[in-house]
């Protein structure tokens, strides 16, 4: 995934002491623990947009109306070769770097409409709709926050803002769209589609469709391509894969996978290039020793272009184990190197949510732990508790979170994210402490 910056739940780091400096106390900004150093104070706001005249100009009504036609207990009764399902979520945002700074506060609203439909056995289509209005100091602080919003990395300009004003935007993107042929044992898709190619929890070398963010939870789906695959499937646990994709530069990446299962391991080879910058070969695997989940993935990146000095080869690898308790406890861990090369666009925290991210850039040190806790406390409460660490910067992650059902179709999250590390001040060149907390309450109705 390069990582689409629109399915970000917050604006970057870097802008919020930019444009809220001149809101800081004297004091505040004297402290050597800040999210990111003084530049200058704000001087735009963002542009409204007029309403998009697109397919997406006429889904905000659709939209609206079938969420609420999707409650109806008839549609139920029959079986019918068109299906529907989605969601509507509220969720709050708060985020600050220190609880005694300015807060800056967001709250967004968010439908997902998902349609299928099956003409034949053989035949399926398939249109996933994702519509949110985003309202709060974002949007009313941060230039460019509605370009962010509606940025999309597909070939296919499908993310379109139907309003933009200085405190709220409505954006709708249609993140699937696609039609599936399957005969005998082959399945061919063609259209806007999610390739994942992962076999790990948090960072996944070998996703060189798809990389998304670990951090971005409200985005359940992840991002899409604009992509043709074919799968040929040789046996019950055995397949061979080919797809190719284009994105907004209108770069192609190509590759091949050949999965196969051994000593009751799932083992996938992967072949190819990506994004027409890079030769790509990797491995990756699923199996357990014992009781113990044992994942991994590692890819190696070549630069096709040789005369091109400012890239070079590099190579990712991950290795996860996981457990589950029989009291239902479960935990991971996870551990990733990747060699940042000279060409990488993530320097910190907060450009690891601006960049345009792709398995080749997974992070901004080479070494990278991760771990997490989850346990049901009851069939309805459920608790977690996940961290990474960074050994080079000294820096840390720590993500509380619990959900509770407060329904059979209605749960209640609340997860919070902390993080701190030392980085270069871009001003002065030495290395400082930097912090930002998040803290996000979510209600969501499934349907």
């Amino acid at each position: 995934m390069s990582v689409d910056c629109s399915n970000k739940p917050f604006y970057h780091f870097a802008s919020l002491h930019r444009h809220l400096t001149p809101f800081l106390s004297a004091a505040s900004l004297r402290r050597r623990v800040t999210l990111f150093p003084f530049v200058a104070s704000l001087r735009r706001r963002v542009t409204p947009f007029s309403f998009a005249t697109s397919l997406h100009h006429c889904a905000i009504p659709v939209f609206f109306i079938v969420s609420l036609l999707s409650f109806s207990p008839a549609q139920s009764q029959k079986p019918h070769k068109f299906t529907l399902s989605g969601y509507i979520s509220y969720m709050n945002t708060n985020m600050f770097d220190s609880i005694s700074n300015i807060w800056v506060i967001d709250n967004q609203l968010h439908n997902r409409l998902n349609f299928d439909y099956f003409p034949t056995g053989n035949l399926s289509f398939s249109a996933q709709l994702r519509t949110r209005f985003i309202y709060g100091n974002s949007v009313l602080l941060f230039p460019d926050y509605s370009k962010m919003i509606k940025s999309d990395n597909g070939y296919l300009k499908m993310n379109r803002n139907v309003l933009s004003e200085k405190n709220f935007l409505l954006n709708t993107t249609l993140d699937r769209l696609y039609v599936k042929y399957s005969f005998k044992n082959v399945d061919f898709k063609l259209g806007r589609q999610r390739i994942n190619w992962g076999r790990t929890l948090v960072w996944n070398p070998n996703d060189i469709f798809n990389t998304y963010s670990y951090f971005d939870f409200d985005y359940v789906e992840k991002p899409g391509s604009d992509a043709v695959r074919v799968q040929y499937y040789t046996g019950a646990a055995s397949s061979v894969e080919i797809a190719s994709s284009i994105n907004y530069e209108k770069r192609m990446t190509l590759a091949g996978k050949w999965l196969i299962n051994k000593w009751n391991y799932d083992f996938q080879f992967i072949l190819g290039e990506m994004e027409q910058r890079d030769y790509v070969a990797g491995l990756g695997w699923a199996g357990a020793i014992k009781n113990l989940g044992f994942r991994g993935e590692a890819t190696y990146f070549n630069p096709i272009d040789n005369s091109d000095t400012t890239r070079e080869a590099s190579l990712s690898a991950t290795v996860s184990l996981d457990y589950l308790f029989s009291n239902s406890l479960s935990i991971t861990a996870q551990v990733l190197y990747t060699k940042i090369t000279k060409d990488n666009p993530i320097s910190n925290f907060a450009t690891f949510y601006t960049s345009n991210l792709n398995a080749r850039y997974l992070s901004f040190t080479p070494w990278n732990i991760f771990g997490s806790i989850q346990y049901p406390v009851t069939p309805l409460f459920n608790v977690t508790f996940a961290g990474m660490y960074y050994p080079k910067i000294n820096g840390y992650f720590l993500n509380p979170g619990l959900d509770y059902s407060l329904s059979d179709n209605l749960e209640f999250s609340f997860i919070y994210q902390f993080f701190k590390g030392k980085f270069p001040n871009a001003m002065t060149g030495l290395n400082e402490k930097q912090q930002i907390n998040f803290a996000f309450l979510r209600f969501k109705l499934n349907f």
